[in-house]
């Protein structure tokens, strides 16, 4: 790419923006805004294309760096494609004999860290699975790429993802007394027609008031799909251990609503207590007194005084009063959950146990993507994509090396054979020409203007 190339790409790019506003043709603004964007885009894939081979013929050039490192021209203008933010960029490059390494390479991809079955930059991949986090595989593509490419695609990036490296990263240990767990599963639906769960916990400080709503202090969320109880509570503990200095903390209160998994975290964590929250408690004791609600009060003040004498008698009451089979088995089973989680209940009364929202948890990080609208999910997609959002959820930022298979193979090769160019000192007058286009100098944080911006230092990551 010589200043002749340069200018033509500009000049073209110049021409095409005065036909169309030459054109007598009617627009609204937002159609106006369109064609520009597209135009722009079109322009950036040019100015790329021309700087990925300026830097391969930079290659081809430098014949004292390649006889130095035994390349040979095998053959010239092989083709290659790269989906980028800006569309699909295909270009041409040098494929080389190395005959150090007795192998065929493209050292052109190398100088780019481009992996060579990498048909994707690391800019998409990053946006299709972050947004495939919220919204389905379809709606990614057509938000990321406009619908370019297929939600195959989109799923793929899904699958490969690395479940261990999507993890929250502190910058030390913090130091607190208390802990507090809040543990529910979602319910979503499989492509075999079944149902399955999955569990949630989100471990957090407390809670401050943040208008009429309470939001959790540092919240960090952990999915258990695919994973035994034992394994669950395991990582857990080991994430406990990992945020916070355990010689501070003098106790944790799970909330949650008696399932045995749930409970099963008492026995892996020490100083920790089982916290019934209310949302599960209010829902069972309205269910079980639909039928008598003024039962309800009773109940509310048997639990409120610890008097479970009390709440024994009107069970039986209501048992006796109850006018079907259905009714009888209802409050029979309501008395039961309440007695066999009576200390987590009246623990209340006894210490400050915090609020706690489980159900609302389960809203916001799982049942929101995963199963309030009709969709039947692989197990695979199911364990990453709900691993995903809880990665999500508690401020993690999805990055390139989060996606398997997208791991820059330029940084395991060998040094001597991985290139790094410096392109304003080799072609500093094509890059003075770059920086003179006026877009530079608006001071506009634009693609436009990244992406020259980015050429001009010889730092913009086109992979």
């Amino acid at each position: 790419m010589n200043k002749v190339i340069l200018l033509q790409i500009v000049s073209n790019f110049i021409s095409e923006i005065l036909k169309f506003f030459c054109s007598s043709n009617v627009r609204t603004l937002a159609e106006i805004e369109d064609e520009l964007f597209r135009m722009t885009k079109a322009f950036i894939r040019e100015i790329v294309k021309a700087y990925f081979e300026l830097v391969d013929e930079a290659i081809l050039k430098d014949k004292t760096s390649r006889k130095q490192r035994g390349l040979v021209v095998e053959r010239r203008e092989d083709r290659r494609s790269l989906y980028t933010i800006f569309g699909d960029i295909s270009f041409k490059r040098t494929y080389y004999f190395d005959k150090s390494h007795k192998k065929y390479v493209y050292p052109l991809d190398e100088a780019l860290r481009l992996d060579k079955r990498q048909r994707l930059s690391k800019t998409v991949t990053v946006k299709l699975v972050e947004t495939a986090g919220q919204v389905s595989y379809a709606k990614s593509s057509m938000n990321v790429t406009e619908g370019e490419l297929s939600k195959q695609t989109v799923k793929n990036k899904i699958h490969s993802l690395n479940l261990e490296a999507l993890k929250v990263e502190v910058p030390k240990k913090r130091g607190v007394e208390v802990l507090h767990i809040d543990a529910d599963e979602d319910h979503a639906s499989l492509q075999n027609g079944r149902s399955t769960n999955l569990p949630l916990v989100c471990i957090y400080e407390g809670t401050f008031k943040e208008g009429s709503k309470n939001r959790c202090i540092n919240p960090i969320y952990m999915s258990g799909y695919g994973k035994d109880t034992d394994e669950f509570w395991l990582e857990v503990a080991d994430r406990i251990y990992e945020l916070y200095d355990p010689e501070d903390i003098k106790g944790i209160y799970i909330h949650g609503d008696g399932a045995n998994w749930i409970k099963e975290g008492i026995s892996w964590l020490p100083e920790s207590k089982l916290v019934l929250d209310k949302f599960h408690l209010n829902k069972a004791i309205l269910e079980s007194t639909a039928r008598q609600p003024e039962k309800r009060r009773d109940i509310y003040r048997a639990i409120n005084t610890n008097d479970s004498n009390f709440f024994k008698k009107i069970t039986s009451e209501m048992f006796k009063c109850a006018s079907s089979e259905r009714e009888r088995k209802m409050i029979a089973d309501f008395r039961r959950y309440i007695t066999n989680n009576w200390q987590s209940i009246t623990i209340r009364n006894e210490e400050d146990c915090g609020s706690s929202s489980p159900e609302g948890h389960i809203s916001h990080v799982l049942s929101s993507r995963l199963s309030s609208r009709p969709m039947a999910w692989s197990r695979k997609g199911l364990k990453n994509v709900s691993a995903l959002r809880a990665y999500i959820c508690s401020g993690g930022k999805v990055k390139a090396e989060h996606v398997r298979g997208n791991d820059q193979k330029g940084d395991k090769t060998d040094k001597r054979h991985n290139f790094t160019l410096n392109l304003e000192d080799i072609f500093s007058s094509t890059v003075s020409e770059i920086g003179s286009i006026t877009v530079l100098g608006t001071g506009k944080v634009t693609p436009l203007y990244t992406t020259l911006k980015g050429i001009c230092h010889s730092g913009f990551d086109f992979s």
